[in-house]
């Protein structure tokens, strides 16, 4: 259920902004550490689902902060949610990893800037107490004692220091039974002491690197130092890296390296890991690096990373879809033999152990009709109660029948905000057609049918919206920037909302 944090968070952290937050609406940032959490999922990007030792409550790593999810029958959908994020005190940013145990629940967080490659962490926050309150830690990162400024190479480390929070997301987050590990692409693999009354986590230079091989430290050179996805299963510690994986039983004092050439795995880049336990199986998301031979699939091992096969390869897809396409693999699920991948395509199934696989079809919600216009999914969850939860990029799905029904849980800020400026809205705004799936255009209605028409700058009409009919509340359309199958030029355009009770105005900026 780990993900890509490079392509995912930042890439998709201005997208889930604009969701929650449209352009017309004025926010003011609320920086007190002892507010109330949000009454509402924090983003529709959703990169994690994890469970709380409760079995009625869920934890959602997201693009806008950290959200519980409570079984609660008052509510609509008989779930309610409390959003935490900066303005709780927690980092800026979307959420880049998430762990939950019974003990304890840590988050880190990533933004983006105007310089680095995959924008800079914004830092850690751990809950002891199911999220009542959280400690906040800057993102890790090196003190400088005796630095050779020929090299860069700081000789009382001795590695090559990150000073820096830029490139230094942290990706994963693990928890043995000594450490807590992190990893990112610039800070590489760390770890800090873990007790259960140990709280100086914010004593960054406690996060020591450790190096995964018998190299200097110096992520900008080795591939095997840039990390991406952890995972600690049966006593050892597996570390997915540019250069493939490594593992260690004995807290990062040696280790044994895995990767396409003498592991068998697809290959090298590798961007998220799990355990079946039902199976005591391995999974790893392993994408093409930089070698010819490696290629795109998911990779597992039933002998604790010794030997491993490679599943959902180019045969496999091309056998379950009837035609070539390829695998980028964001993250796993388990319901007992059965596993679940979640893929830019969508969410694949084999109920066999990964030797054969089927493609879920687009997730549609059964009462509303609405459905994920994204195909990427980022996160899965089968729970303990024969629950199937899916997130991606236009929110949380959940199905009670394995995929047959859906419920689709989305958020936008509400019409009303007491901040809000106008009836309707549309988001993302600006928006690009070809960047990012339909705009939304979000409205109250007293039930009833509901009618929508666009138009250009020069008030000609572009497209009409089937009329449809709407229960009573807030609800929203969708439109694809298509005037006659062509995507509209990019410029200023206005739509009109006719509803029960009269019509509305609103206006939308294309911008590609």
């Amino acid at each position: 259920m780990k993900c890509l944090r490079v392509l995912l968070v930042l890439t998709l952290t201005t997208a889930a902004v604009a969701q929650f937050a449209p352009s017309s609406l004025r926010l003011t940032a609320n920086l007190d550490e002892t507010a109330a959490p949000e009454p509402r999922l924090a983003s529709n990007v959703i990169i994690d689902i994890l469970p709380a030792a409760n079995p009625d409550v869920l934890w959602l790593g997201t693009g806008g902060g950290v959200s519980r999810m409570t079984v609660d029958a008052t509510q609509p959908l008989g779930f309610r949610f409390e959003s935490y994020g900066q303005p709780q005190g927690l980092g800026q940013g979307g959420v880049s990893g998430l762990l939950v145990t019974d003990s304890i629940i840590w988050a880190s967080f990533a933004y983006d800037t105007s310089v680095g490659i995959s924008g800079a962490g914004g830092g850690l926050a751990y809950s002891r107490d199911g999220g009542a309150t959280w400690t906040w830690l800057p993102q890790p990162r090196d003190r400088i004692y005796d630095l050779d400024q020929t090299t860069g190479f700081d000789r009382v480390l001795g590695y090559w220091p990150t000073t820096t929070s830029v490139d230094n997301i942290t990706y994963d987050i693990a928890l043995s039974d000594s450490f807590v590990w992190i990893v990112s692409k610039g800070g590489g693999l760390r770890k800090h002491v873990f007790a259960a009354d140990y709280t100086d986590y914010r004593d960054t230079t406690g996060w020591r690197v450790v190096s995964p091989d018998t190299f200097h430290f110096h992520p900008g050179e080795i591939l095997n130092h840039r990390a991406f996805s952890l995972l600690y299963a049966e006593g050892a510690l597996f570390v997915g890296t540019a250069g493939g994986i490594n593992k260690s039983t004995d807290n990062g004092r040696t280790w044994r390296n895995i990767n396409a050439a003498n592991g068998g795995i697809s290959g090298n880049f590798v961007t998220a890991m799990a355990y079946q336990a039902s199976e005591n199986a391995l999974w790893a998301a392993t994408w093409r690096a930089e070698g010819a031979s490696e290629f795109y699939a998911v990779s597992r091992s039933t002998d604790d990373g010794t030997t491993w096969t490679v599943h959902l390869d180019s045969a496999q897809v091309t056998r379950a879809l009837g035609y070539m396409e390829t695998v980028r693999a964001h993250g796993f699920g388990f319901d007992g033999r059965t596993v679940y991948v979640c893929d830019d395509l969508g969410l694949w199934k084999s109920p066999d152990g990964g030797e054969t696989w089927d493609l879920f079809a687009a997730m549609t919600d059964s009462a509303t009709e609405h459905q994920f216009y994204e195909a990427a999914i980022y996160s899965v969850l089968k729970d303990g109660g024969g629950r199937l939860w899916v997130g991606g990029v236009d929110g949380l799905a959940l199905s009670r029948d394995d995929g047959l029904t859906w419920t689709l849980f989305q958020t936008a800020r509400p019409l009303s905000d007491p901040e809000r400026t106008a009836d309707s809205y549309a988001y993302p705004n600006p928006w690009s057609p070809q960047r990012f799936g339909p705009v939304k255009f979000r409205y109250n209605t007293s039930g009833g049918t509901v009618k929508i028409t666009i138009y250009d700058f020069a008030m000609s009409k572009v497209a009409d919206l089937p009329a449809v009919t709407r229960p009573s509340g807030e609800q929203y359309e969708v439109w694809d920037g298509r005037k006659e199958g062509t995507v509209v030029a990019n410029g200023t355009y206005f739509y009109k909302i006719e509803k029960p009770g009269g019509e509305v105005w609103g206006k939308l900026i294309v911008l590609d």
